[in-house]
């Protein structure tokens, strides 16, 4: 038999799991499978390819393939592997899960997965020990007192007090000699988070978005701050997935060796991060995983449907989100919205048994199986949705929009920015209450479509409405809600003159002195639905 180039397998205690359970487990941001594999594989090992060292393999080994580059030696070692019958293979790099790997896999038989470039191979190997062990062994994922030591580590690295921040700018770990920071540092820390004053000076200038583009740290003045130390901040990533920050309170830039440290420092941190992820709630993480399978449409929904057991029929997408400004600067915003997301599920589960519920960048989302395509089912979905507000006594801030039935999985992806359209439409407040079906909106989200577009290309200072806007301020008059008025009572000018609570014979010289001024001719059907639309489009904006 032939010699199997590669290293050791670790010992360690361990079960045996399908590949998709490890690449759900694992995180698609650190490890990921080609487009159309077969994840229904059983693995149950982890072992580094070494040129030259004999050892046990077999189907159920995942073997990574340290130093080997460029896909003839790629197809090389596969193949060899899979002489072996080893079945899965890790390659270092950011394909696109397409030609090139589905080339390699048909070449060599064996699935080849793709590892983030952000994480090293030492620690992706423990990743999947972790992900492959038997619950209760004695093997432990770090703990919370294991980023501590690590901000205590990079501190003295930097000779800097440290504190590492989650993506809502909660203080999940610190480090020591923080006496040292000033008021604002010594704040953060007490409270565990970054306090309303200076998260809303960040926020208007524009540091988070410097730091989320930037894949090197950055540096803060503390003038702009108005803090008497420096900032030094960098992204915490796990492939292309944004994890949080870390920051240091310095005094003056940092050398160019200790800035190097501090971006190592995050990939390391990234990968404690995704640990204490996985350990803490696996099964919330691999739900949300799994509903944004389901609600981006596609291939992809037809195999998260069954994964979920929620079959292959109708289904829709219920969308749980807040109005726009209410409760932005809460500190508790986003935790609080992941208890009602999470009492949402078990409302939406008592009452129709199949469903995958998870929050996706602030927003709750619901994925209802249903047994038919029953008429009417969404109308019932927003009965459900607008008692469950009633019973938490969720009002005014939480919405929530119903998308619409989809009988094939992969539409569901149409479902969800149904659903997505209906929270835009009640953040307008252009309908009563919190609740709205898309196909009761559909019109105003057209019309809400338009008017972004609009604005972005310049079109909303076109036309006549803006020369009548632009004479109201220069003259002080009313002509524009005159013309409004006259146009949603279709004419009437008794109900369009009580509407603004004037003397109808008032009513009717300001709407004489709006046609004086030629803008438009009013007996003209095509004219006064073009004002009619262009009204309602700035009404949106």
């Amino acid at each position: 038999m032939e010699t199997v180039e590669r290293a050791k397998s670790y010992e360690i205690p361990q079960r045996t799991v399908a590949l998709s359970e490890l690449l759900e487990c694992v995180g698609a941001s650190i490890l990921a499978a080609p487009r159309g594999a077969d994840l229904s594989h059983e693995v149950g090992s982890v072992a580094i390819y070494e040129p030259g060292v004999e050892s046990e393999l077999g189907p159920a080994s995942v073997v990574l393939l340290v130093g080997v580059e460029g896909q003839p030696n790629i197809v090389s070692a596969a193949s060899l592997l899979r002489g072996s019958g080893v079945r899965v293979v890790v390659v270092r790099g950011t394909p696109d899960h397409g030609a090139d790997d589905g080339e390699v896999a048909s070449r060599s038989g064996v699935t080849v997965l793709s590892a983030s470039r952000g994480v090293s191979w030492a620690d992706l190997t423990g990743l999947i020990q972790r992900a492959l062990s038997v619950p209760g062994s004695s093997r432990q994922v770090g703990s919370e007192g294991d980023l501590f030591t690590f901000a205590n580590a990079v501190s003295a690295l930097l000779d800097a007090p440290i504190t590492i921040e989650d993506r809502n700018s909660h203080v999940i770990a610190f480090s020591g000699r923080q006496e040292e920071g000033d008021d604002s540092r010594i704040a953060t820390v007490l409270e565990r988070q970054v306090p309303d004053q200076y998260l809303r000076l960040i926020e208007e200038a524009g540091i988070f978005d410097q730091i989320y583009r930037s894949r090197e740290p950055v540096w803060i003045s503390g003038a702009s701050l108005g803090t008497r130390l420096d900032r030094v901040a960098v992204a915490i990533r796990a492939g292309d997935e944004y994890l949080g920050s870390i920051w240091a309170a310095v005094d003056g830039n940092l050398t160019l060796a200790r800035t190097r440290a501090l971006a190592d420092s995050a990939q390391l941190v990234a990968v404690r991060m995704i640990e204490l992820r996985t350990a803490a709630d696996p099964v919330k993480r691999r739900q949300s995983e799994l509903l944004a399978d389901l609600v981006e449409g596609g291939s992809a929904a037809i195999s998260a449907m069954e994964r979920a057991g929620l079959g292959s029929g109708s289904a829709m997408v219920i969308a749980l989100g807040r109005r726009s400004g209410l409760h932005r600067d809460r500190p508790d915003g986003t935790a609080h919205l992941g208890r009602l997301v999470d009492a949402f599920a078990v409302h939406l589960g008592a009452v129709y048994g199949q469903s995958v519920v998870a929050m996706i960048n602030g927003i709750g989302y619901a994925v209802v199986a249903l047994p038919s395509r029953s008429h009417g089912a969404d109308a019932d979905a927003a009965r459900i949705s607008s008692d469950f507000l009633e019973r938490v006594g969720a009002h005014g801030d939480t919405i929530i929009g119903v998308g619409r039935v989809m009988s094939r999985p992969e539409d569901l992806g149409r479902s969800r920015r149904d659903a997505d359209h209906a929270l835009d439409i009640l953040r307008t407040r252009r309908i009563e209450g919190c609740v709205a079906t898309f196909r009761s909106v559909y019109v105003d989200a057209l019309l809400l479509q338009v008017s972004r577009e609009s604005a972005a290309e310049g079109f909303s200072l076109l036309g006549p409405l803006t020369a009548i806007a632009r004479h109201d301020d220069e003259h002080s008059t009313v002509y524009l809600s005159t013309l409004e008025a006259w146009l949603s009572a279709f004419g009437d000018i008794g109900a369009a003159s009580a509407s603004l609570h004037v003397h109808p014979n008032t009513f009717r010289y300001r709407l004489s002195k709006l046609r004086s001024l030629q803008l438009f001719d009013l007996d003209d059907a095509d004219a006064r639905f073009r004002l009619m639309v262009h009204l309602r489009i700035r009404h949106l904006q």
